[in-house]
Formats: structure tokens, sequence, C-alpha cells
């Protein structure tokens, strides 16, 4: 075997070593040694003056990949000292913003940023978060804006600035980023559903409804019942109850629930729908509804509107047992019974 060669000046040798060392243990991901090797070069009086600035970089870029942020901010802070160039101000704005020091993060990000207008679009990005962590409103909104004008097409962008329009209480701004984010591509379950839920609070249910079913026809929200129930919960706060009626048949149908039937009566009964509402009715009975004495009533004034006196008269006597519907059922009973004059 070769023996390796002799140095005349081993110790100089083995200082100047450890920086390379620690880039080698780095690339190998053995992030430890990397970092113990980066250390020791620090100690050495003898480390070349130039040589000082990359490694607390390099110890302070390890520790961020470690998770481990206080430790990162501390040689990080000791590359800036010798020398404040932008990139270190970046790193240390980041670690900062992993601290929730944001006023710190914005503070080194505005120097970055001045020495470095082409910075990467990172840095502006990394300035965004840390406005809005701080609630800087203002701040983020321009610069949000200013990175809308050079990506367009940004969906992310664009739910960030409706995200911020809500944090200051203007809906419309709201709406308007988030369907100009629908139009720049596709978007989440959760997003479309902010788009829904934006135009009902800013008073246009009958949008919201509209969008919500052609959403879950074209399988962008799932045909499930909490989507269904949204749709008829809109469609009635539109005050669009034809619309809302059959929504509600088929959540009945799909839940098998008595009060989901009983919600599909009650619409139809204002729809005048005596059909549906007789339709409704009994299938509260099929499937065990609690409010049972409802059904009955619901079904009493669905047949006395058919003119089958004799079902209404024995669904309304059951009605007029329970507190909550008899005053109701009496009231029907007497239209029966002719004693009032009844719609």
């Amino acid at each position: 075997m070769t023996p390796w060669p002799r140095c005349s000046a081993s110790r100089p040798r083995a200082t100047t070593a450890h920086p390379y060392l620690a880039y080698a243990y780095l690339g190998l991901d053995r992030l430890y040694r990397a970092a113990a090797a980066a250390r020791q070069a620090l100690k050495r009086p003898e480390l070349p003056a130039g040589l000082r600035h990359p490694i607390a970089l390099l110890l302070g870029q390890i520790e961020l990949q470690r998770d481990r942020p206080a430790q990162a901010l501390r040689w990080l802070e000791q590359a800036l000292q010798e020398r404040p160039d932008p990139q270190t101000r970046y790193l240390l704005a980041y670690a900062h913003y992993r601290l929730d020091h944001y006023r710190q993060a914005i503070a080194q990000l505005h120097q970055a940023l001045k020495a470095r207008p082409d910075a990467p679009e990172d840095w502006r990005r990394l300035l965004l978060a840390c406005y809005l962590e701080a609630k800087r409103y203002r701040e983020a909104e321009t610069l949000l804006r200013a990175l809308l004008r050079r990506h367009p097409g940004d969906v992310v962008l664009w739910q960030q600035l409706a995200a911020l329009a809500i944090a200051r209480g203007r809906d419309h701004q709201a709406l308007a980023a988030l369907v100009l984010a629908w139009h720049a591509g596709d978007l989440s379950r959760d997003t479309l559903l902010a788009i829904v839920r934006l135009h009902a609070r800013v008073g246009i249910p009958e949008k919201a409804a509209r969008l919500v079913r052609r959403w879950r026809r074209e399988g962008r929200l799932d045909d499930d019942l909490r989507t269904l129930r949204l749709e008829a919960g809109l469609w009635l706060a539109a005050r669009e109850r034809e619309r809302a009626l059959p929504v509600l048949e088929r959540i009945a149908r799909r839940s098998g629930q008595g009060k989901d039937w009983l919600a599909a009566a009650r619409t139809a009964a204002e729809l005048e729908d005596w059909r549906a509402v007789r339709r409704a009715a009994r299938q509260a009975f099929r499937t065990g509804a609690a409010e049972v004495a409802e059904a009955h009533l619901w079904l009493g004034v669905a047949a006395y509107h058919l003119g089958d006196a004799a079902t209404a008269r024995k669904a309304l006597t059951r009605a007029r047992r329970s507190d909550r519907t008899a005053r109701l059922a009496a009231y029907w009973l007497g239209c029966v019974g002719g004693e009032y004059r009844c719609p």
C-alpha cells in the first residue's frame, strides 16, 4: 500500500481541511458531521479571513435544514458581521420568520431587496408572508399587486389577495380576487366553497347556488349530502323554492331521514304543491321520523287541499295530540269540518 505523503506543515493543512470536510459531509447529507467540521474550522485562529463568512453561512444553512432556526440565527448573524451581503440577509430573515420575529425579518428583507432588486421571487414571497403574519395589510396588498402584475396567472397569489381582503372586511374585493383566481386555473374545493360563501355574504345567494350546482355537475365539488345541503340552503336563501325542492327531495332520498322529508314537505307547502307535500309526509312516516306529529300535520293539510277529507281528518286528529302541532292541527280540522273558510 502506498503511504500517505508527509506534510511539512501538517497542522495548518489539517486546519484548512475542516471547511472541505464540512462541504464533503454536507454532500453526503450527514448534517451533524458537517456542522461539527464547520464549527471546528471557525474555532481555528489561523482560518483565512476570507473563509469565515462562507463557513458561518454554511453553518446557518445546516441548522435551518436541521429545523433549528434559533441555532441558525447565531451563525447567520456572525456571517452578516463578516460580510453584510443580500443572501445572508435573506437567510437571516428566514430564520427570524421561522421564530415568529416578523419585524426583524421584514427589516432584513428590506435591506436585502434594496441591495439586490433582481433577487429571486422567493425573497418577495417571504416578505409577503411576513407582512401577512405581522398584519401589515397595506404593505402586503401593495406587494401582492406587484407580484400579480408579474404573474397574473398565479392562483395562489389571487387566493392570498382574497384572504387579505376578507381580513380587512372587504368582501366584494375578496370575491373579485377569488373569481379571478378561478379563471386563472383549477382551484381546491375549499377555495370554490369560499367563492360560494362570499357570493352569499355580499347578497347574491342565487348566483352562489348556481355555482354549486354547476361545479357539482362538473365534478369540481363532490356530489354528496354536504354539497347538496349547501345548494338547497342557498336556493332557499334566494327564495328560489321551486329549485330548492328537487334538491331537498334528493337529499331526503339519500339520507333516509324523516327530518329531511319534512324539510321537503315545508318547502312544497310554500309552493302549494300539495301532491309533493303528501309524498314527502308519507316518506317521513316510512323512515320513522321522530317528528311524527309534524308528518301527520302535513299529510292532513295536503289531503285537505287535494279533496281527501277522510285522510285529512284522520291525520290532523293524530297531529292534535302533540303539543307542538295541536293549535295548527285544530285550525285545519276546522277547515275540514267547514267551520272556517280556509285558503
